[in-house]
């Protein structure tokens, strides 16, 4: 007993320690040694040896040998973070990156991350080669995307993305997520986390091992999620589902199968004004009752009316085969659905409605009605179908690689905002699209907005990449070129029936690296990228209580087009491993992010800023342990500036020269990890700049500080439990109250004497997303 009370006596001393330790930039995870023969594994015979393996930064860096600028996290970091961290979380630390959510979890979908100040409806998403953006606005939704457990590695290409990539909207890079592949052998990994806001989850993966001698593996993976926000009322509930399926034979002989489900039910949380944080911080902004027959400001204020329930699966068949000793094929066919939306609170008249420019008497009297108007809620629904394909040959002879290939994408997206009635309690009786829905006296529901849009892409790329100098000198050059076409259907009374539009963009690059020694390289490139004008931007809708427009579709616009050139050094040592690289854009049409509301619901759109140009420095630096410690470090200078002045009626905004919005100067983070093979620990630093929210920059952002924290221990296994693991996990250290990202952008927030004279009044506020509270999760895992 003695040695046992000893052991005890020194975790419970070192978890004291650690945290004085710690950082960000996680610890590999150590495995045990396989016992010597003849070691016993009965009850009495316990075994905590490790064995160490030696990363750069904790597994925050990884050795590459790409032309473009890089950063990667591997399984060693990932296994490290909350439980329940969403894949965006795992590269919010890298250079250039900045990632704002809402919650600590990274459940919610209120997030925006912006990659050298270009937002992620400019960055392409994803997982094993499928396309996780959304097909409609571009943006991505973290509570859709895999389960971070099922992770190998993330990786964000920060100027440019692969000439390959099955996206029209990656004009500023891209970020990778890699699943892990499926074991020979049959077992699994599980695990239970709980914490602050009444957080927890639960996991389990399952290995099927080798099935039978078909040369098929597999593992299926289950998770359930539930917390209540921090600040106000509000739940998140996540149901979600992922498999892997392999089969590989001959030489270089691949099919793999990725599957993922979700089943959610996301609350908001509310984005203030700068007004409203500056006078109420993180208080309380939607009601926690429900008050029937009072105002319809309080109707509307009812949290439960502000959710976002949605269903979706994706799935793809990344695979690769060798024809012969020369030629492979890769192809990926890939398939995604999703169905649900967003509500929120409001009111309608009990008199009528109008139905576009059409008035139309109630089909039947709502319940709770009170002086002339009824609550209800607006449901802001969506069905999307995507489905493409992306095939490739690869030929290579002697020091040249020649890839030749398409990509065929179609997308069939149905969007329509309609009402449902509530509850005595204030529930929305229809959540999810289902009925009861409004209905009107001439038989059809009741709708604010409501169209069809059809895409199709069609792109072809050719790349060759030349091997000179017994490969230390390898140059690549390309061209893709896309067509984009859609076709869109308005069936509201009163606007335009039909719209189209196409888009076509030749997009040439040329990368060099050249490897000086086995430590030092350097490499160059220059690459182009478009984006599409999004889905959202050909629609509008309308007040149901008064016919008028309440959201104007934009009609055709211009595509977004970028010219990026970057020039960068990178040493890899043995005990180091560090990157310059220095950048520059220059857009046209630049589209930028940012909402509008439809009754009390914040919906995407886009503004046209015209030219900007963009350039600055990453810089990136990690070490392998060092007497088990390992810092880790990146850092950014980004400078902006807004090439034309905004156009408002027949005058302009006197933007010329401005600093772009979601731009911030300056960005570090510092992370330092700590693995001893029996405890483990990490702490994370994140630093980010002042940031502007309006073309004028006459609002902006504070500059914020935040740091998280890690601390846990390796367990013996014991039979059938393999490497369990028991960490805490803590957001938000110094419950720093703090803006995380902006929620929506305005041209301008003051009023502004314009070019020719004219004061042009101010758009609005912008909006912001507030940073998420100081939050503790204990997790314990195993595999088994």
């Amino acid at each position: 007993m003695k040695p046992i009370s000893f052991k005890v006596s020194l975790l419970l001393c070192a978890v004291s320690i650690v945290p004085f330790s710690a950082t960000a930039a996680t610890g590999p995870k150590a495995h045990p040694a396989p016992h010597p023969a003849g070691t016993r594994s009965d009850p009495e015979s316990i075994s905590v040896v490790r064995t160490l393996r030696q990363a750069s930064g904790s597994g925050q860096m990884v050795r590459t040998r790409a032309e473009a600028s890089v950063s990667t996290v591997d399984r060693a970091y990932i296994t490290k973070q909350v439980a329940s961290a969403g894949a965006l979380n795992l590269v919010q630390n890298m250079p250039g990156a900045n990632v704002a959510t809402s919650d600590a979890f990274g459940m919610s979908n209120q997030v925006t991350m912006t990659l050298r100040g270009l937002n992620q409806q400019e960055i392409g998403f994803m997982v094993d080669g499928t396309p996780q953006n959304d097909p409609n606005n571009g943006t991505i939704y973290p509570s859709q995307l895999i389960d971070s457990e099922n992770l190998q590695s993330a990786s964000i290409t920060q100027g440019s993305s692969p000439i390959d990539t099955p996206s029209y909207v990656d004009l500023g890079g891209q970020v990778s997520f890699r699943t892990i592949d499926p074991s020979h052998t049959f077992g699994g990994y599980a695990s239970a986390m709980f914490g602050t806001w009444d957080s927890k989850k639960q996991f389990i993966r399952v290995n099927t091992g080798d099935i039978g001698h078909t040369g098929i593996r597999g593992w299926v993976s289950f998770s359930n999620f539930y917390d209540q926000h921090f600040t106000g009322p509000g739940t998140d509930r996540r149901l979600h589902i992922d498999a892997k399926f392999v089969k590989e034979w001959g030489q270089g002989n691949r099919v793999a199968a990725v599957f993922t489900w979700a089943d959610q039910t996301i609350s908001n949380y509310y984005e203030p004004t700068l007004a409203q944080w500056n006078a109420n911080g993180r208080s309380n902004y939607y009601s926690p009752t429900y008050i029937r027959g009072g105002s319809p400001a309080a109707y509307a204020a009812y949290w439960r009316m502000y959710q976002n329930p949605w269903e979706d699966f994706n799935i793809g068949l990344p695979s690769t085969f060798r024809l012969t000793k020369h030629i492979t094929a890769d192809v990926e066919p890939y398939f995604f659905h999703g169905s649900g939306g967003g509500l929120s609170g409001t009111t309608l008249p009990t008199g009528g409605y109008y139905w576009g420019n059409q008035f139309e008497a109630p089909g039947s009297a709502l319940p709770g009605a009170s002086g002339g108007q009824a609550p209800a809620v607006q449901r802001y629904l969506n069905s999307p179908y995507r489905t493409g394909f992306v095939d490739k040959l690869n030929w290579t002879q002697g020091r040249n690689t020649l890839t030749l290939g398409s990509w065929y994408e179609y997308d069939d997206f149905s969007n329509w905002i309609d009402y449902t009635p509530v509850t005595a309690s204030g529930a929305p009786q229809g959540p999810r699209g289902t009925d009861p829905t409004v209905m009107m006296a001439n038989g059809r529901p009741l709708r604010s907005g409501d169209y069809n849009l059809m895409t199709q892409v069609n792109g072809i790329f050719l790349n060759d990449r030349l091997s000179l100098l017994h490969d230390r000198l390898q140059i690549t050059g390309g061209i893709k070129t896309v067509m984009v076409n859609r076709v869109g259907t308005n069936h509201i009374p009163g606007t335009d029936y039909r719209t189209h539009d196409n888009s076509f963009q030749p997009l040439p690059r040329l990368m060099v690296r050249y490897d000086i020694n086995h430590e030092h390289q350097v490499f160059f490139n220059v690459t182009t990228g478009f984006r599409a004008p999004l889905g959202t931007s050909f629609f509008g809708s309308t007040s149901p209580a008064t016919g008028q427009v309440t959201s104007l579709g934009a009609g055709q616009q211009k595509d977004e087009y970028s010219i990026a050139e970057e020039v960068g050094y990178r040493y890899q040592g043995r005990q180091i491993l560090g990157s310059v690289t220095f950048f520059n854009y220059n857009f046209t049409n630049r589209q930028i992010a940012t909402q509008t509301y439809i009754g009390n619901l914040p919906v995407s759109t886009t503004i046209n800023e015209g030219g900007q140009t963009s350039r600055g420095v990453d810089i990136e630096l990690g070490t392998i342990p060092f007497m088990h410690f390992s810092p880790y470090a990146s850092f950014e200078y980004l400078h902006t500036t807004i090439d034309n002045d905004f156009r408002v009626g027949n005058d302009s905004l006197p933007t010329r020269g401005k600093t772009a919005v979601q731009s911030p100067r300056f960005q570090a983070s510092f992370g330092l990890s700590y693995d001893d093979a029996l405890f483990f620990g990490n702490f994370g630093f994140k630093y980010l700049s002042s940031q502007y929210s309006t073309f004028m920059n006459d609002e902006k952002m504070p500059a914020q500080t935040h740091g998280d924290m890690t601390i846990g221990v390796y367990l013996p296994s014991y039979r059938y439990i393999k490497h369990p693991k028991f960490q805490l996990n803590f957001v938000n250290l110094w419950d720093t109250h703090y803006l995380a990202g902006l929620g929506s952008v305005l041209p301008n927030a003051q009023a502004t004497r314009g070019v020719n004279g004219t004061i042009i009044n101010a758009a609005g506020s912008p909006t912001y997303i507030i940073g998420a509270g100081f939050t503790v999760a204990a997790q314990l895992s195993t595999e088994f």
